[in-house]
């Protein structure tokens, strides 16, 4: 009796605890944020039989100072809700032509070898950020630098952004091929050699809708997984999208946003975990922790987890995001994840040609007359109707130098939810001088557009009753939508690169934000074929 009794007691006493405890408000196993010993970023999940090992950058800002990260850490799982903190694995400083920085980094595992693709800033032998990879003989550690040198600098990515060489992602397919991609705010992507520490050919570029950066790159069941943070570039804070592929070249299709922002921070980074013990998740960061007194921000943030499921078509269903995270069992929804919206049909007078070249260099053929010559370099911002207070026109003029028989127009533009009932979009073009809308019968072109990433939006008018551009008149040439609707974006110069023209919103003269240069939006005029 005596023992029955204090096992009840003792029973008792385990129970109030547990319950003061919860009163406390000590979160469950499982719950988010789930690292909480420091200020955590850029998760990188890694899979190792039973085992999770987590990979991360350590955010220590104060205040409202930028990043400040210098050391990457390590924690292990092997049941996702309790995570044991190995420490420090590498510091920027390790590879010795880096002097700092120690943002998002992946580790993969190769013939019994772990090896960690990292960010760092390149020392002043070299531009900007680079990405380096080191060597170890476990997942926790100690790694080396494997090259002696950056794997990818600025060099390698020739373009007018300033931080084209971040956030690397590494996969290893079925067949051996290691592939590796990066980049904000361009997707680059390149085949490594089997030493895992070259490239295997040439960088190609992989123009998603809304890409930002954070790429993550995955494969189930055959299909191939583009999870990456988006929609920065119009303004917001970021999201999670995704893109699935037959081949980690594409083609790519967007299937939607994944899950919104997340409380606190600008950025958010996302890895996979898939099927492991018989469930996937997700893994992100927010910024919802507290700790030592100091409160989540963008340069203090934290990991966090919630369940991932897929349809019976491979489709992921969106994320919600929670403080219960894993810590509660998963309730996996039925049916099929939404068709993206319907975006509708354009004007029948139009034939509208979406992503005929992702990034382009050049424009394709022989245009009549041309804002830029060299659409990528030369026009870099991408500005939508939500620019500047908002805006329900996207203008640009232009003078032709002779008579022009309008056949085909090109814009370089990309991104954007697309239209739908709620978001229009029409093309106008007007006789400036004349003050006569020249498309539809006066009326202008309803158009339907699907989010492709940046490139080619073409339209042609082979349908359309003929339009003849005259010489040395000025016309202006516009997409028409919603105030503030995330449709789409024009891509546009930093520079008043086309004399003979200018954009504008709204009839307010667009300029650089940075230079304060009146800009101009790339586009592309071609002249009617005879028959």
């Amino acid at each position: 009796m005596r023992l029955a009794r204090l096992l009840q007691q003792t029973a008792f006493c385990c129970t109030a605890i547990a319950c003061a405890a919860a009163l406390a408000g000590e979160p469950a196993p499982g719950a988010n944020p789930v690292l909480r010993d420091r200020f955590t970023a850029d998760p990188a999940p890694l899979v190792v039989g039973d085992t999770v090992y987590l990979h991360v950058g350590r955010d220590e800002a104060k205040g409202n100072d930028f990043f400040l990260m210098k050391e990457w850490l390590a924690y292990s799982s092997k049941d996702l809700r309790h995570w044991t903190a190995h420490g420090t694995f590498m510091k920027p400083t390790d590879f010795k032509w880096a002097v700092s920085d120690a943002w998002a980094g992946q580790v993969v595992q190769r013939n019994g070898r772990f090896y960690f693709y990292a960010t760092v800033q390149h020392d002043n032998t070299q531009y900007g950020k680079a990405i380096g990879v080191a060597v170890a003989d476990s997942p926790l550690g100690p790694f080396k630098d494997a090259r002696g040198s950056a794997l990818i600098t600025d060099a390698s990515t020739p373009s007018p952004y300033g931080w084209s060489d971040i956030d690397p992602t590494v996969f290893i397919d079925d067949d051996g091929t290691a592939w590796l991609a990066w980049g904000n705010p361009v997707l680059y992507l390149a085949k490594l050699k089997p030493n895992m520490t070259e490239l295997d050919g040439p960088i190609e570029k992989i123009a998603l809708p809304n890409y930002t950066e954070g790429p993550w790159l995955s494969k189930r069941k055959g299909t191939y997984y583009m999870t990456y943070a988006s929609m920065a570039h119009q303004g917001l804070f970021e999201h999670l999208s995704y893109a699935t592929a037959p081949s980690p070249r594409g083609p790519w299709t967007y299937q939607g946003l994944l899950t919104g922002a997340v409380p606190n921070s600008f950025t958010i980074h996302a890895g996979v975990i898939d099927d492991f013990k018989g469930q996937s998740y997700l893994v992100y960061h927010n910024a919802a922790l507290t700790l030592n007194g100091e409160a989540g921000a963008t340069s203090r943030r934290s990991v966090a987890m919630e369940y991932l499921h897929y349809d019976a078509d491979g489709r992921m269903w969106p994320v919600t995001q929670t403080e219960a995270g894993i810590s509660k069992p998963p309730q996996p929804p039925a049916g099929k994840v939404p068709a993206l919206p319907d975006p509708g049909r354009s004007d029948p007078r139009v034939a509208v040609q979406q992503f005929a070249q992702g990034y382009p260099d050049t424009w394709p053929g022989t245009p009549a007359l041309a804002s830029v010559t060299r659409p990528f370099e030369q026009a870099p911002e991408p500005i939508g109707f939500n620019r500047d207070g908002g805006a329900t026109r996207l203008v640009q003029t232009f003078v032709p130098r002779a008579d022009i028989p309008l056949g085909r127009l090109s814009l370089y533009a990309g991104d954007g939810h697309g239209t739908d009932a709620t978001r229009s979009l029409r093309l106008s073009l007007r006789d400036v001088e004349a003050g006569t809308e020249l498309l539809g019968a006066g009326e202008g072109l309803a158009i339907a557009y699907r989010p492709q990433g940046a490139g080619l939006l073409s339209f042609d008018f082979s349908a359309h009753p003929s339009v003849v551009l005259k010489s040395s008149r000025r016309y202006a040439l516009a997409l028409q939508g919603q105030k503030d609707a995330l449709t789409i974006n024009l891509r546009a110069s930093r520079s008043d690169v086309y004399a003979d023209g200018g954009a504008s919103l709204d009839d307010r003269p667009l300029k650089d934000r940075e230079s304060g240069r009146p800009a101009d939006f790339a586009f592309a005029l071609y002249a009617r074929q005879a028959r």
